[in-house]
């Protein structure tokens, strides 16, 4: 196809359609990868509909389009991912950031203003989206992020320093964190190994990010178990697992389970000592 052909507009709509086959938001897709290709934000796709593409640049959303239609995932073709109105650097070697860990981070960020927490541990913090966040909106908190994952460590790192926060975050392995912090937030792995086996769409993504045992609990019963902050926040799976309901009515958790903004479960807020959470 020749470049005087496609201009902005024209080629949205063709990629669009064809993205149709292997994606649920084709025309976001779209947009991202053209506006990555062309090095401009969306808004200014919205502003040039009648702007051609050089060779080379329309050779580069080409490509990009290629990688998306074999279901390489479009943030993993960019390397970049919105976060808390923040953008972050991403890798195919940790999960990407999804929209209902946001309202996780949001939830959390309210509470520890409100009640003037300072002390944070994050579990399981892949890109570092959570904790670099909540240092970015909580100037006077200090974080823990730990992974065992070493391309996760390094990554939060540079993300840190990205936005300005690293003097605020220890970023390692278990060991280094605080077990009596204010707070530990995770969106640990929570599927379970047949729901991994079930959803091969996911299979791009580390395994070890996203199933966390036969039941799906394994991650969820170590944090709660090893510390002991004044509230714990999980992204959890929807619906509620009666296997985790089982188990923190067992050992005599106290929890709140709030839905995202699709009216999923997806937020638990769990306390250790079994009183009634504070609202």
């Amino acid at each position: 196809m020749a470049s005087e052909e496609w201009n902005v507009k024209r080629l949205i709509e063709w990629t669009t359609k064809y993205l149709s086959k292997v994606s649920v938001s084709p025309r976001t897709d779209a947009e991202i990868l053209l506006s990555h290709a062309v090095g401009k934000n969306r808004l200014w796709l919205y502003t040039n509909f009648d702007s051609q593409l050089e060779k080379e640049t329309l050779a580069k959303f080409k490509e990009f389009i290629k990688r998306r239609s074999e279901g390489v995932p479009v943030h993993h073709i960019t390397g970049r991912k919105l976060f808390m109105a923040l953008e972050f650097r991403i890798s195919d070697k940790v999960l990407v950031p999804r929209p209902e860990t946001e309202e996780l981070t949001e939830r959390a960020i309210m509470d520890i203003k409100a009640k003037g927490w300072s002390k944070i541990v994050e579990i399981g913090c892949g890109s570092g989206v959570i904790s670099v966040s909540i240092a970015k909106y909580v100037p006077n908190c200090e974080i823990w992020a730990i992974d065992v994952n070493p391309f996760a460590i390094q990554l939060t790192k540079e993300n840190a320093e990205l936005h300005g926060v690293s003097k605020r975050i220890h970023v390692g392995e278990y060991g280094i964190e605080p077990l009596s912090p204010d707070v530990v937030i995770s969106n640990p792995p929570y599927l379970t190994e047949k729901e991994w086996e079930e959803l091969p769409e996911l299979h791009r993504e580390p395994y070890e990010a996203l199933v966390g045992g036969k039941d799906g609990n394994d991650v969820y019963k170590y944090i709660l178990e090893r510390y002991s902050p004044k509230a714990f926040y999980f992204e959890i799976a929807h619906p509620f697992r009666k296997s985790l309901k089982d188990f923190l009515d067992k050992k005599g958790f106290s929890y709140e389970i709030t839905n995202d903004m699709s009216g999923r479960n997806r937020i638990a807020v769990v306390k250790k000592d079994g009183n009634h959470l504070d609202r």
